[in-house]
């Protein structure tokens, strides 16, 4: 009797001691539950702080000490000059072959891989276009190539050729664009984790102005890729005048009758001056002359003279 009572009391110690310890298990489980779900100020402001380290855990290695959830940003590749290039050129061409040389101009930049960003042809004489402006963009590669074809449309006239550099602002934009890709990657965790609506607005706010910051870094990029691809060349084309025939070599029967009619020209037009200033003084004398004989036989004297 004793034996039995003594084990009933060894077995109900035991379970007594089994569900502690399952209690105390369940209580663990719902306090850690409970920290993981709400989102404290603490852990928002120390996103940018984390993603840093999280960064720098990725590129060192690939062991697992990273953030948690995180994806491994590229490595930085090797960073060449990149250079904005433009230039322009001033030709002049032989009367009547300006479409001619635009049409050339358009034919070699599409030829090399480039493009017309725009062109216009401007009439000053005659209703016939005499001179022009074109810009073409090329690839970077083929740029001195372009200037070569390009400047054997004409006579070049002006040549101005500038670059550049923006290799440090591609360093400074790339490292801000991983930079913020790691903060946004932090701050979608959080998201998730929230579990009240503050919490939630609060890490949504961040990740707006942390989106919108890494949105301008990349157009930025591109904008800067684009304007290292390909150069811009601006053309300015025109016509030049027609010498005067050799005046050097002689003097010929066309000269003579340009120099006549310059001459008659100009004293016809003095002539006119001096007759229209003079005009109403004639006008007067003609006037005069005319009116003498008409009172001459109006007015007669009232005595006569005989002869002896």
């Amino acid at each position: 009797m004793k034996r039995s009572t003594g084990k009933r009391s060894a077995l109900a110690a035991a379970l007594a001691l089994l569900a502690l310890v399952l209690v105390g298990c369940s209580s663990g489980d719902q306090a850690g539950g409970g920290g993981a779900g709400e989102v404290l100020p603490s852990e928002l402001e120390s996103v940018p702080a984390s993603a840093e380290k999280g960064e720098s855990s990725e590129a060192g290695g690939d062991g697992g000490g990273g953030v948690v959830g995180s994806v491994s940003s590229p490595r930085l590749g090797t960073i060449g000059p990149r250079i904005v290039q433009t230039a322009s050129l001033g030709l002049s061409v032989r009367k009547d072959s300006l479409e001619d040389a635009v049409a050339r101009a358009r034919t070699i930049a599409v030829g090399l891989g480039g493009f017309v960003v725009s062109s216009s042809l401007t009439a000053e004489r005659g209703g016939r276009p005499t001179s022009g402006s074109l810009e073409v963009r090329v690839p970077q590669r083929n740029y001195a190539r372009s200037m070569s074809s390009l400047g054997a449309v004409g006579r070049v006239d002006v040549r101005v050729e500038s670059g550049q550099d923006v290799s440090q602002e591609f360093v400074d934009l790339e490292a801000r664009g991983r930079h913020l890709e790691a903060v946004e990657r932090q701050l979608l965790e959080l998201l998730e984790r929230a579990r009240t609506v503050s919490a939630a607005l609060a890490v949504q706010s961040q990740l707006n102005a942390t989106q919108l910051e890494l949105e301008q870094v990349r157009g930025r990029l591109r904008f800067l890729e684009d304007q290292t691809a390909f150069a811009t060349i601006s053309l300015s084309i025109r016509e030049r005048l027609a010498a005067p025939a050799g005046r050097g070599d002689g003097w010929g029967i066309v000269d003579a009758w340009a120099d006549g009619a310059r001459a008659f020209t100009n004293v016809a037009g003095k002539i006119f001056v001096v007759l229209a200033g003079a005009a109403p003084l004639l006008i007067l004398f003609g006037l005069s002359i005319l009116a003498v004989p008409w009172l001459r036989r109006r007015v007669r004297p009232p005595w006569r003279f005989s002869r002896p």
